[in-house]
């Protein structure tokens, strides 16, 4: 790896003025972000400012026309290559895009597999690990998500709640480097939500380092080490929970927060 796509400092995360537009449309407008290992970083925002797309971009889920995401010390989906920038092969992506774990908004479970399959899935195909080893693990975080008890149940036998902790199983049980939370509790009926925001923050106790996009102003206040908050694709302001929620600089922070609950 050449030198220009290593970084010296302490952070897990850097996102160095990051572009991304889907036709005329700019939604992401510069953004700069550092992430220390062991972070948990809530992103705020309204909708259409930009946060969902800044975490696909992250995990190569999206294309971006400028900047430079670097996780690890790696830099992420591009080389520059004769003066040009190009992107880089759909293996080697791939490769990269295993450091970060995912749990989107929908569950996305296998509805055909058992919630232990589902978790022992990308184990086996991605990071090769033989049955019995990829069960244990398995059954290890579905303990750790409270589901000890609904390894051999399916989808369509667990409530949304339930289905969104399969998901967090799943992801976490690759090891990821970073995990990213896009709204994960916003399919959910009100009294599943806190299920869910109970067992992302038990992680963030364990010390895993977090993304979190979410409109749960209350978790963000109690879990984060810092909130980012987005407007129109830049980050507007950002802070430790205590000094974002309390005193907010700006005027569009204030309005955000005015209009949800804190």
């Amino acid at each position: 790896m050449t030198s220009q796509n290593r970084q010296t400092s302490g952070d897990l995360l850097i996102i160095e003025n990051l572009h991304k537009s889907f036709g005329d449309l700019e939604v992401l407008k510069g953004v700069n972000l550092n992430v220390a290992p062991g972070d948990v970083v809530s992103i705020i925002g309204s909708s259409g400012s930009g946060k969902t797309t800044l975490l696909r971009c992250i995990n190569l889920l999206e294309e971006f026309q400028a900047g430079r995401i670097l996780i690890d010390g790696d830099e992420i989906g591009y080389r520059n290559s004769g003066g040009k920038r190009r992107l880089m092969s759909e293996r080697a992506i791939a490769r990269q895009r295993a450091m970060t774990g995912m749990v989107f908004q929908t569950f996305n479970l296998f509805p055909h597999l058992t919630a232990q399959a589902n978790v022992t899935l990308g184990l086996r195909k991605v990071r090769r690990l033989p049955r019995e080893e990829a069960n244990e693990i398995a059954r290890t975080w579905l303990a750790r998500v409270g589901l000890a008890d609904k390894a051999d149940s399916y989808p369509a036998q667990l409530s949304g709640g339930q289905q969104q902790r399969v998901g967090i199983a799943r992801a976490v049980a690759m090891s990821p480097k970073l995990m990213l939370f896009d709204e994960a509790t916003s399919a959910l009926d009100p009294e599943l939500v806190g299920e869910v925001l109970s067992v992302i923050g038990d992680l963030a106790n364990d010390g895993m380092t977090m993304v979190v996009v979410t409109h749960e102003m209350q978790f963000a206040r109690e879990v984060s080490s810092r909130v980012v908050f987005m407007s129109e694709g830049l980050i507007g302001e950002e802070g430790k929970p205590e000094a974002l929620f309390g005193n907010p600089k700006s005027q569009r922070l204030k309005e955000f927060l005015s209009r949800t609950r804190t």
